[in-house]
């Protein structure tokens, strides 16, 4: 009897969790090669994060979740070029030119600061319209990012 109910087991159930293994693999995001680690909050970074910061430092290139922890990864270094992914085309373009927005109602799963970039000011508003959200250019981006952190700070 024993054995019969074990069959009975094995037949239900292995269908039963190959399917979820598929499930679950369908289900799961693409993030793309993982790059790296962010060096300011230790998360993996991939290629295909909507958030990604690369910054070009002493011929090596940084990897960074977002925006937020490229500027603690940049604090007090020279900086050659840093580049973010600009929300609309998914393309890497330079950060210094760009227009962000953060506080939207889209939330990405990784990155301390969620902060979308854009390649023009009129895409930044027209997303900042929809899914709400501060904008901000490079240096406001900065300047932000630098009081969130004293903010931080103090609270601890």
């Amino acid at each position: 009897m024993m054995k019969i109910i074990a069959r009975i087991l094995i037949l239900v159930l292995l269908p039963v969790s190959l399917f979820s293994q598929s499930a679950m693999d369908i289900l799961k995001s693409d993030l793309g090669k993982n790059l790296g680690i962010c060096l300011a909050c230790n998360m993996e970074v991939f290629e295909k994060m909507m958030t990604r910061t690369e910054i070009f430092m002493d011929d090596t290139v940084y990897h960074a979740c977002g925006l937020g922890c490229a500027a603690t990864i940049m604090q007090g270094k020279t900086v050659k070029e840093i580049k973010s992914v600009d929300f609309k085309t998914f393309k890497l373009i330079d950060a210094k030119k760009a227009w962000f927005v953060v506080g939207s109602v889209i939330i990405p799963v990784r990155a301390m600061l969620p902060a979308f970039s854009f390649s023009s000011k009129d895409d930044a508003e027209n997303f900042a319209k929809i899914y709400g959200g501060r904008l901000f250019d490079y240096k406001g981006m900065i300047d932000f990012v630098k009081k969130i952190s004293e903010e931080r700070k103090k609270r601890k």
